[in-house]
């Protein structure tokens, strides 16, 4: 049982309100690490850079979008066991599929509050102590 605050979290969106709302409610779950990504390509570079445990990335970017995000930390021996859930605004269950077969470990449909979030990364990283 991970505590959040030992839990590296690595927070992907293009939007700022999107990063800023999914940042408050990580850190009333405990969580205290938090790095910020405003695209698929910043994540790349911020996991090269940074020691992470956990990605919450959108699923619609410009430039690398949250699926193609995944399918890239999943080719990657360091990354590809990485939890990785994805947020999304559409609750499209062929979208849904799709992620999953690329690895996704969990989703969170948007808007979600602070007791889905936990219940999401508790889901896939075990109960936060």
């Amino acid at each position: 049982m991970p505590k959040a605050s030992a839990v590296n979290v690595l927070i992907v969106d293009d939007q700022q309100s999107m990063r800023g709302i999914c940042k408050y409610i990580l850190t009333q779950l405990g969580f205290t690490n938090i790095i910020e990504a405003k695209s698929g390509r910043d994540a790349l570079g911020k996991l090269e850079k940074s020691n992470v445990d956990l990605i919450i990335s959108d699923w619609n970017m410009d430039d690398i979008d949250g699926l193609t995000l995944l399918k890239v930390i999943r080719k990657h021996p360091k990354t590809q066991a990485m939890p990785f859930i994805m947020a999304t605004g559409r609750s499209d269950k062929e979208q849904v599929k799709e992620a999953i077969s690329c690895g996704v470990n969990n989703y969170i449909i948007k808007p979600f509050d602070a007791s889905t979030m936990k219940k999401r990364i508790e889901a896939v990283i075990g109960a936060l102590s």
